[in-house]
């Protein structure tokens, strides 16, 4: 083989990986991940719940918010989310641990399930979830609304009859168009659902 072949052969995978490495630095960067953390405001002095266990269904949710993409609406219409952030999970797998959670910190049930599967009886709480967004105007210009919106039905088991039925909602503007401030408002607005959430569900488990 001739020196020239050779040179040439050489210049040609030179230039392969200094492509591959100028394709390395135009990638696009990972997401950003957040976590939903809110606090709960509920009274754990309360009086326990005596009659059963309570399992906690996975909320269903449309498709686009089955998701973990943090989603936003503009004007009446339109509908996407934020670029390059993520939450740490799907939103209904999010909003079932946040629901767990929330019954174990009030220490009013024996026992809270994820698995209604092993229990002979008891209660089941469904959740669908009709709005988990951050809600501008259309032009924007403000911080956006969260509205966090959950229609929630407790069942008594077994034979799966319904006891109760309601829709249930939190609200929160963010203080600033960015998105930890709009996380921020998620989070109020998240507590303030699962507050309202546990508080129901108690009373109908007490009644």
């Amino acid at each position: 083989m001739n020196n020239r072949l050779i040179t040439r052969r050489r210049m040609m995978v030179s230039s392969c990986l200094m492509s591959l490495a100028g394709c390395s630095l135009v990638s696009n960067p990972p997401a950003q991940m957040f976590r939903l953390s809110p606090t709960t405001d509920l009274d754990p002095a309360g009086p326990r719940v005596g009659r059963g266990s309570l399992a906690i269904d996975t909320p269903t949710a449309p498709e686009n918010l089955d998701s973990d993409r943090i989603a936003l609406t503009r004007g009446a219409t339109r509908f996407t989310y934020f670029a390059d952030v993520t939450w740490t999970d799907r939103v209904p797998a999010l909003l079932q641990t946040l629901l767990v959670e929330a019954f174990e910190d009030t220490g009013r049930i024996a026992d809270v399930w994820t698995d209604p599967e092993g229990m002979s009886s008891g209660y089941l709480l469904q959740t669908q979830i009709r709005a988990f967004t951050a809600r501008y105007d259309a032009a924007a210009a403000s911080p956006p609304v969260v509205d966090v919106s959950l229609d929630m039905r407790l069942v008594r088991l077994p034979g799966h009859r319904t006891v109760g039925r309601t829709l249930i909602g939190g609200q929160s503007r963010a203080a600033q168009n960015e998105v930890s401030s709009v996380v921020r408002a998620f989070d109020l607005a998240t507590a303030e659902a699962l507050t309202r959430t546990v508080t129901w569900t108690l009373q109908v488990m007490r009644s």
